[in-house]
């Protein structure tokens, strides 16, 4: 028996962005890949296949058939041919679809029943500057199930932003209900880009069919599509790439006085601010502060937030400052370049050079509290001792009592007070230094948990954006895990973190990445033999520590 092939669409005409189904039935058992619909890429949207297979026997024959069912959505009107399908030397039928335009079917109404309508924030921004891509559905009639799909764009990042919010309004004098969604969308590109609409499909109660139950009917759309044009990043342009509307760099410094003293400590908080970017693009501030004064850096705290339809993000870096030793001190100029955005130039936040003046700590009251010292010619006062008579003694006496031991004019009792406070003493200073010790060690067995713990955490940040396929993820968060691997106190830029690895897989990688992104010619680039690269050097260095570890500890039982 020869092989049949039959395509059909369930309905022709069909309506510009209103989904149809394709359905093309072999009468065998086949793979469910053995057709290629992403020929029908260039006139539809293509939503997705589903394959269903059917066994009947009937008078002990048996038949067999496969069912593809494809669901497009047109993207243009007009005459559009679906293509014939080939298999095993059958063939379909080409089909000759007529689509027109919504205003002119006679579900007019029917489509304005349910709608979606999209916009930019911006039409046009710099390469990562980041733009919000706005959906609202509207909704006029009852609705049990439904769904609408996320933009997916190649070469952009797309986050949603918040939760959906809700709200109603009139149309025409009819009310609908609008779920609106925002999404974030950075450009790790220079280009053009169409970004297609969300996809809605649900189910909503159809009365017409039956004036006694309620039936429902599966309905899709969509909404249309917005071009974005990405700029590259100038030619002219120098240092860590910050497009933005706006810029802002300011510090404070506590407490707020005039002088300072030696050892005393001071707090300075520096917080770089930035419209329409992402936290994560806020560059380093780095301060090249005097040789005297000693710098304890916190950890950096990075976070955004939206307000008035803007991404404001901010980076606060706090660090304790401690002079060490007297005079006037400059803490040098801090400059951050950027791209602004609206004028297209290069400028620069900037906190002006101040100077601070340190004086010498003041004298310390623990030198009050010291026990007086006796010199070598000194003698003690005589206590419950009877006052002299030395106009009664003779010459002899006078002799006798010069000759006497000088312990004799030292009461015992000043000499028993002495020891018992010198033992006290030594035991207290026994008793800190054990607390130290038993302190200290529980210091190292909860540090070392915790370093373990933070590495886990920091991997799976990191291999989070590597999957995502996230350049601007993984230039920042590397470093961080680079950190928390070797427990290093101090943080590490991305040179420095690969200077650590020494893994000429993980340099190649990360050079394809970056040239993907600032090369003249941008292109795709893929994370996968990235992330091969650095699972190889995580477990070299895990592997070697714990030998490490394993050495030292048969060295101490």
């Amino acid at each position: 028996m020869a092989l049949n092939i039959v395509a059909s669409v369930s309905q022709n005409p069909a309506t510009i962005n209103e989904s149809i189904d394709l359905e093309i039935t072999v009468d065998d058992s086949v793979d469910n890949n053995i057709f290629d619909f992403d020929v029908l890429n260039k006139d539809f949207r293509v939503l997705g296949t589903s394959v269903s297979s059917q066994t009947r026997m009937i008078n002990f024959k048996t038949t067999r058939q496969t069912r593809f069912t494809t669901r497009l959505i047109p993207k243009r009107t007009g005459q559009i041919t679906i293509p014939s399908f080939s298999y095993n030397g059958a063939t379909s039928n080409p089909i000759q679809l007529k689509v027109v335009d919504s205003q002119s079917a006679n579900s007019k109404q029917q489509d304005r029943d349910i709608f979606i309508e999209t916009q930019l924030s911006a039409n046009e921004v710099w390469l990562q500057q980041q733009v919000i891509y706005t959906t609202k559905l509207y909704l006029s009639v009852q609705m049990t199930s439904g769904s609408l799909t996320q933009p997916e764009i190649a070469g952009a990042i797309v986050e949603q932003q918040g939760d959906d919010k809700e709200s109603d309004t009139l149309i025409d004098g009819i009310r609908y209900r609008v779920i609106e969604r925002n999404y974030l969308i950075t450009p790790q590109r220079s280009g053009t880009y169409n970004i297609d609409s969300p996809v809605f499909q649900g189910e909503i109660l159809d009365r017409r069919r039956s004036q006694f139950f309620n039936q429902t009917k599966v309905i899709t759309r969509t909404g249309e599509s917005i071009t974005l044009n990405v700029k590259a990043i100038p030619n002219d342009y120098q240092g860590h790439w910050l497009p933005s509307e706006l810029v802002m760099l300011n510090d404070e410094l506590q407490p707020r006085q005039d002088e300072y003293q030696v050892g005393e400590p001071m707090t300075r908080v520096i917080t770089l601010s930035a419209l329409d970017v992402s936290a994560e693009q806020l560059p380093k501030i780095d301060v090249n502060y005097p040789d005297s004064i000693k710098v304890y850096p916190d950890q950096a705290d990075t976070h955004s937030s939206q307000r008035n339809g803007q991404i404001i993000s901010q980076r606060i870096e706090t660090a304790a400052l401690v002079p060490t030793r007297t005079g006037t001190f400059t803490l040098p100029e801090i400059k951050i370049s950027w791209w602004n955005t609206k004028r297209n130039k290069q400028e620069f936040a900037i906190i002006e050079a101040r100077e601070i003046i340190v004086q010498p700590a003041a004298q310390s009251t623990s030198n009050m509290l010291s026990p007086p010292t006796l010199s070598d010619n000194s003698q003690p006062s005589r206590l419950n001792e009877p006052p002299c008579r030395c106009e009664e003694q003779s010459d002899n006496d006078t002799d006798s009592v010069q000759q006497q031991p000088s312990i004799s004019s030292s009461p015992w009792a000043f000499n028993y007070l002495s020891a018992v406070i010198t033992l006290l003493w030594l035991l207290s200073i026994a008793f800190i230094l054990l607390l130290k010790r038993n302190k200290k060690t529980h210091i190292e067995q909860h540090t070392k948990a915790e370093s373990n713990q933070s590495e886990k955490q920091a991997w799976v940040t990191l291999t989070k954006s590597i999957k995502e396929n996230n350049p601007q993820g993984i230039r920042s968060n590397l470093p961080k895990w680079v950190k928390a691997l070797t427990n290093s106190e101090s943080d590490y830029t991305l040179p420095q973190a690969l200077k650590r690895l020494s893994s000429e897989a993980i340099d190649q990688e990360i050079y394809r990445m970056e040239s993907s992104i600032y090369g003249k010619q941008p292109q795709n680039w893929q994370a996968n033999e990235l992330q091969k690269a650095l699972k190889q050097a995580r477990d070299k260095y895990l592997i070697s520590h714990a030998k490490q570890s394993g050495k030292l500890a048969s060295l101490n039982p």
